[in-house]
């Protein structure tokens, strides 16, 4: 035991010395050499690497300041205000045998701070992304046979309580399938493409199989579609499908579907269909985006077999001597004004007069405001189509 001790001592200084040394050698020259590493094997280049210092703890690592992590040519670059390269020892001595174990960096990506690692596996690389201000949080599982930007895999997103997995392929365009999106509010299945060359066009079809109207901001929606889309200018196809779960008669089910297809800012949807409280309303109308305001032109064919059984949902007085209803509505909204102006409007191949006309356009301009100032929410709906008829 009295011997074993020098051992010991011994043991301890080369351990010591050990991941000491590395301390004297100077790392920009490696910095290039792990680079044609990080290209060949995982798509990933670090630019700015002239700041470079060895640090022991909490284990050997390379830390640089002030760098830029770039992801193909023109694809994603990240300001790395902090990144933290950990490889084997070995690594750390000779150059030609680079063995990567971890990436940790802090930064900003598009204005946002961003913070995460890169871990290298045999069959799936691990990519952690969180963006501290947004609330979001991506877990992205990449097939290691294929380096990035084009890459396969799968990305597990957490944004607040929001929750969006997707199983995707990209090469030269971006193609999902298999996705999911879950909220409190709404479960649906996510497919379709994304493509980023010559200019960024996508197809996406969702199918709704949960959704809670009653807390579903549809407000928020309205304006994420009608301002945020129309002003980006972007292209795209958009489907979405709801079959419910309400049986009517012989096992029919209701059927939704809405089909918007955005071109440079204008908006567009021709035979969508809607079931409404008892009402089966298809809708085409063309939101045209002009430099000052948003202008929108529809058409509404409405249809039910039993008015009365819409009467009761919205609390109006039952009207025995009328059953089957066939109505259109063709007029346009200057969206930002909030001016409402009526074309036709037809009940039972009868025209509204348009002294009738007139007077809706006036009801409109004055109340639609009031009703949907907090929301577009089912009560205030109701509550709208209840006045409105009552006043007709």
């Amino acid at each position: 035991m009295y011997n074993l001790r020098y051992f010991i001592l011994i043991f301890i200084f080369s351990i010591i010395l050990l991941f000491t040394t590395p301390k004297l050698f100077k790392y920009v020259n490696k910095i290039n050499i792990l680079n044609n590493v990080l290209k060949n094997q995982h798509g990933l280049i670090i630019k700015k690497a002239d700041k470079v210092k060895y640090k022991i703890f909490p284990r050997p690592h390379l830390e640089i300041r002030d760098s830029t992590i770039s992801i193909g040519k023109k694809f994603i670059n990240v300001k790395a205000k902090e990144l933290k390269i950990y490889t084997n020892i070995r690594s750390l001595y000779f150059s030609d045998q680079i063995f990567l174990k971890k990436i940790k960096f802090k930064g900003s990506y598009l204005g946002n701070d961003i913070s995460g690692y890169y871990i290298p596996k045999s069959k799936i690389n691990f990519l952690f992304l969180r963006f501290d201000d947004l609330g979001i949080e991506s877990k992205f599982f990449l097939n290691n046979k294929k380096k990035l930007p084009n890459t396969a895999g799968q990305i597990k997103l957490k944004i607040l309580d929001k929750n969006l997995l997707i199983n995707f392929d990209y090469d030269k365009y971006l193609k999902f399938e298999n996705s999911v999106y879950i909220s409190r509010n709404i479960h649906t299945k996510l497919s379709g493409k994304l493509d980023f060359s010559p200019f960024f066009y996508f197809n996406i079809s969702s199918d709704i199989k949960k959704i809670n109207f009653e807390n579903l901001k549809l407000k928020l929606l309205y304006q994420f579609i009608v301002n945020e889309l129309s002003n980006n200018k972007l292209n795209g196809e958009l489907y979405i499908h709801y079959l419910t779960k309400k049986v009517i008669g012989k096992n029919k089910k209701k059927f939704n579907k809405i089909n918007l297809n955005f071109n440079n800012g204008d908006i567009i949807s021709n035979n969508s269909t809607l079931n409404f409280a008892n009402l089966n309303i298809k809708i085409n109308f063309y939101l045209k985006r002009y430099h000052t305001y948003k202008n929108l032109e529809y058409e509404l064919f409405i249809e039910t077999k039993n008015i009365n059984k819409f009467f009761k949902i919205i609390d109006v007085k039952e009207d025995k001597n009328i059953k089957e209803i066939k109505a259109l509505i063709k007029g346009t909204i200057n969206l930002d004004a909030q001016k409402y102006y009526f074309d036709k409007v037809m009940i039972d191949k009868k025209n509204i007069q348009k002294k009738q006309l007139l007077k809706l356009k006036d009801f409109f301009d004055k109340n639609s405001i009031n009703y949907f100032s907090d929301g577009l929410m089912k009560k205030n709906v109701y509550l709208f189509l209840k006045d409105l008829i009552e006043f007709i």
